[in-house]
């Protein structure tokens, strides 16, 4: 129960910024009849590569696979003019696993431009931001370990991480009234990950292990849809 606190408070963080994001705006901007409050939900869908190992004499080789890690989370915007608006998004992803980094707690602040019509509107996005891994590092256990190569996982312990990640996509929404948003997201999530321990699936063995990842930038496909109001 200890360790889903820090968890819990960094997911109430990131919707939490966004709020106050946005009513600054808000009050910056109210002189304006024109401009639109957005506040939202969404569900979303992270691909995550995993590693695999295959040992050869005294190496190993390495494959990555994707995997959809899924989520939900909150949004929300102020039309800053016609064209573009300003937004914040925190998404939460419960599940826990050791070879994709654990739950993860994801916040992006930026702007969504492009042009709205009667019944839909087509934009971009760019939302620079941060993703926090809770399996996001490995450090040696304090019982230290047998010397085996490469060596299990449960001779570690997981440490959390927050690493910085950018949003580039496309948005679709569609306008069931002038007060709601049906929305749809897609898009390429970049998170730069510095040298680290990851968990990695052994195509020979039962039990997981851990290798050094050195420094990166992985590219991760990222999906939402999401149901919103308009104030």
């Amino acid at each position: 129960m200890k360790k889903k606190v820090p968890m819990l408070k960094t997911l109430v963080r990131s919707l939490v910024l966004p709020i106050l994001l946005c009513l600054g705006a808000v009050s910056l901007s109210a002189q304006s009849d024109e401009k639109k409050f957005e506040v939202g939900g969404q569900f979303s869908a992270l691909r995550v590569p995993t590693t695999s190992i295959t040992t050869a004499g005294a190496g190993f080789a390495t494959t990555e696979s994707p995997d959809n890690n899924y989520g939900f989370g909150g949004r929300f915007g102020y039309q800053l003019s016609k064209y573009f608006t300003l937004e914040a998004e925190g998404n939460f992803f419960p599940r826990d696993r050791d070879v994709d980094g654990g739950r993860k707690v994801q916040g992006l602040f930026g702007v969504k431009a492009g042009k709205r019509f009667e019944k839909f509107g087509i934009f971009a996005k760019a939302r620079p931001g941060f993703i926090r891994y809770e399996r996001g590092d490995y450090v040696f256990g304090p019982g230290g370990c047998v010397t085996v190569f490469p060596p299990p996982l449960g001779c570690f312990r997981p440490v959390a991480r927050t690493n910085f990640a950018l949003d580039l996509g496309g948005v679709v929404e569609l306008y069931p009234s002038k007060r709601t948003i049906i929305r749809f997201d897609a898009g390429d999530t970049m998170v730069h990950l510095p040298t680290r321990n990851v968990a990695a699936f052994q195509t020979s063995g039962i039990s997981p292990v851990v290798i050094s990842a050195a420094p990166e930038t992985k590219h991760n496909f990222q999906g939402s849809v999401g149901f919103g109001f308009r104030f």
